[in-house]
C-alpha cells in the first residue's frame, strides 16, 4: 500500500520540479522550446503524471509499477538532450523512488537505461571521450545515491520491523501484567481482611472490597472523609485526625494488632484490630504503608457471650452450692454423728469451699461492663473537633469553614451521638458547597434557654419539594442527585432521630442556588432530667 501510494507522490514531485524548470527556461532561454525532443520529453512527463493520478495503483502488481520510473528516465533523457541545461538532474526522482522500493538489479537496470539515454540522445558534437566521461560521472553519482538510499531504506525498514516487534512484545507484556494485576486484585478482594495502601502524605491509593465495605467508601469518593468514625473505645472519644489509622500509617508508625473502634454509617459498632507495615516502592517515590484491619466484632461478641453464659451458670450454681455448704456445716455441729460420718462431711465441706471459690472467680471474670451514662458535654469542643476533621477537605475545595458564637456551651447528652449529628451536618454543607463558598457553624443560646446550633452554607440549595422530604430515608435532593457527588440519603434521618432522642428539634431552610441553613435546638438537660 505504501509503494502504490508513493507512485503518484514521487511523480507529482517530478512534475512540480519540471514545471518550475520549464518556467525558468521560458524566462531565460525561450529558444529551447523550438527543439522537438525537449517538447516531447515535457509532454511525456505530463502524460505519465496524469496517468499516475487516474490509475488504481493498489490493484496493479508491484512489477508493473516500474513502467512509471523507467518512462520518466526516458522522458528526462529526451528533455535533457535538447540543450545544455542540466535537466539530467531530474533523473534523481525516478532513481530515488526505485532505490526506495526495489532491489539492486532493478537499480542497475535503471542506471543502464540512463547510460543508453546519455549515449543515444546526447548531442553528437561531443567527443567520445567527453561522452564516456559524462556517462561514467552521471552513472556513478546516481549509483552512489541509489546505493545510499537503498541501504538507508533497508535499515529504516529493519528498524521499523524491530520497533513493531518490540511494540507487539510490549503489548503482550502489558496484557500479561494487566491480567496478573486483575488476578491479584481478585485475590485481595476475596480476603476478609481490610487492606489499604497509604502514601506518606496521607492519601489512600488502593483499597480492597473489605476496606470499602467496612468504611462505606467507593472509588468515586475521592478525598472526601469517611462517614464512619474511629473511636478509642466503644462509645468513647472520637480519634482526632492525626490519630486515625490512616494518619498513623502515613507517618510510618508500626502498629501491631492494636484495638480500635469504628462507628459505621449503619449505626453499628465495629471492633477493629489494626496493623501496619511498609511495602516496597519504586525508587525515588514516597514511601507507602500497608494498613491491615481485621473486624473482630464477632469474636468479641462471642467472647462476651461466653462470659455471659459463664456468669449465668455460675450464678445458678451459687444458690444450691450455698445450701449444700450450709447444711453440711449444720451437720458437722452435731455431736451424735459417728467419727466416720464427720470425716465424710469434712471432705464434702472442703469440696464445697473449693467449688464456691471457683464460682466466685468465674463471676468476677465474666462481670459485664458498665454502661456509659450521659454526662456533661461541651458542644463547642465537639464542633471544634469536627471542624478540624473536615478543614483539610474544605481547604482543598477552596471553601471557607469557620465556627462562631459561644466559646463554651455545656449541655447534658450523649457526646458520641451529638458528634455524629455535627459530623453529618458539616459533611453535607462541605460536600454540596461549590468551590469558593462559605460554611459557617454558629453556637449560642436561644431566648428559651435551649442550645442553638446553626450550620449555614452557600451551597446548591434545595427546592420546597426537596425540603418536604429531606428527612426521608434514601432521599436526595434533585440538584444533588444530578451531580457526581456520592451520598446515600440516610444522614439527615439519623440526625433527626438523635436530636429527638435528646428532646430537641431540627429545622432546614434553603433557597435553590443560594444555600442552606440547618437550625438545631437542644435542651440543656435531657428530658429525663427535666421531668424530675
Amino acid at each position: 500500500m505504501r509503494r502504490s501510494a508513493s507512485v503518484w507522490r514521487w511523480q507529482l514531485m517530478l512534475a512540480a520540479s519540471t514545471v518550475l524548470i520549464v518556467a525558468l527556461i521560458a524566462a531565460f532561454r525561450p529558444e529551447i522550446f523550438g527543439t522537438l525532443p525537449f517538447l516531447f520529453g515535457i509532454f511525456l512527463i505530463t502524460v505519465i503524471t496524469l496517468a499516475t493520478l487516474v490509475i488504481p495503483w493498489h490493484r496493479v502488481r508491484p512489477g508493473l509499477m516500474l513502467v512509471v520510473p523507467f518512462a520518466d528516465i526516458l522522458a528526462v533523457g529526451l528533455a535533457a538532450s535538447a540543450s545544455d541545461v542540466r535537466l539530467s538532474f531530474l533523473w534523481v526522482f525516478p532513481v530515488t523512488w526505485i532505490a526506495s522500493y526495489y532491489a539492486m538489479p532493478t537499480i542497475i537496470a535503471a542506471l543502464a537505461l540512463i547510460s543508453v539515454c546519455l549515449a543515444a540522445l546526447t548531442n553528437s558534437s561531443i567527443s567520445p571521450s567527453d561522452m564516456l566521461l559524462r556517462i561514467i560521472v552521471t552513472v556513478l553519482s546516481l549509483g552512489f545515491l541509489a546505493t545510499t538510499i537503498r541501504i538507508g531504506t533497508q535499515q529504516a525498514r529493519a528498524a521499523r520491523r524491530l520497533l513493531l516487534s518490540q511494540s507487539e512484545q510490549m503489548n503482550r507484556i502489558a496484557q500479561r501484567a494487566e491480567a496478573h494485576e486483575h488476578r491479584v486484585t481478585q485475590i485481595i478482594d476475596s480476603l476478609d481482611l481490610a487492606l489499604a495502601a497509604v502514601t506518606a502524605d496521607g492519601r489512600i491509593v488502593k483499597t480492597n472490597d473489605a476496606y470499602r465495605q467496612l468504611y462505606r467508601r467507593s472509588e468515586s469518593d475521592g478525598d472526601l472523609p469517611s462517614r464512619a468514625v474511629e473511636y478509642d473505645d466503644r462509645q468513647g472519644e472520637p480519634l482526632p485526625p492525626e490519630c486515625t489509622a490512616v494518619a498513623r500509617a502515613a507517618r510510618g508508625e508500626h502498629m501491631q494488632a492494636e484495638r480500635m473502634w469504628l462507628f459505621d454509617t449503619d449505626g453499628e459498632w465495629r471492633a477493629l484490630q489494626v496493623s501496619s507495615q511498609p511495602i516496597a516502592t519504586v525508587e525515588d517515590r514516597a514511601g507507602i504503608a500497608l494498613l491491615i484491619i481485621e473486624d473482630v466484632t464477632a469474636l468479641l461478641a462471642a467472647a462476651q457471650e461466653r462470659k455471659t453464659v459463664a456468669a449465668i451458670v455460675s450464678h445458678e450454681l451459687r444458690n444450691p452450692l450455698t445450701a449444700i455448704i450450709g447444711h453440711v456445716d449444720l451437720l458437722r455441729d452435731r455431736d451424735d454423728l459417728p467419727e466416720r460420718v464427720q470425716e465424710q462431711l469434712s471432705i464434702v465441706a472442703s469440696a464445697g469451699d473449693r467449688m464456691e471459690r471457683l464460682v466466685a472467680r468465674v463471676m468476677e471474670e465474666s462481670h459485664p461492663d458498665a454502661a456509659v451514662l450521659s454526662e456533661p458535654v461541651d458542644l463547642r469542643q465537639l464542633v471544634d473537633a469536627s471542624i478540624a476533621s473536615f478543614l483539610p477537605i474544605a481547604q482543598s475545595h477552596h471553601l471557607t469553614l469557620t465556627v462562631e458564637g459561644a466559646q463554651t456551651l455545656m449541655l447534658y447528652g450523649d457526646a458520641f451521638r451529638l458528634r455524629q449529628v455535627i459530623d453529618n451536618l458539616i459533611s453535607n454543607a462541605v460536600k454540596y458547597t461549590p468551590s469558593g463558598g462559605h460554611v459557617v457553624v454558629w453556637l449560642g443560646v436561644a431566648p428559651d434557654g435551649q442550645v442553638d446550633l446553626q450550620i449555614v452554607d452557600t451551597g446548591m440549595g434545595m427546592t420546597d419539594e426537596d425540603l418536604a422530604r429531606v428527612f426521608q430515608p434514601y432521599f436526595r435532593a434533585e440538584a444533588a442527585a444530578a451531580t457526581d457527588i456520592p451520598g446515600t440519603g440516610l444522614g439527615m434521618g439519623v440526625v433527626e432521630e438523635i436530636i429527638h432522642q435528646h428532646g430537641g428539634t431540627i429545622g432546614v431552610g434553603s433557597v435553590l442556588g443560594a444555600g442552606t441553613t440547618v437550625s438545631v435546638r437542644l435542651p440543656r438537660k435531657p428530658p429525663t432530667e427535666e421531668s424530675r
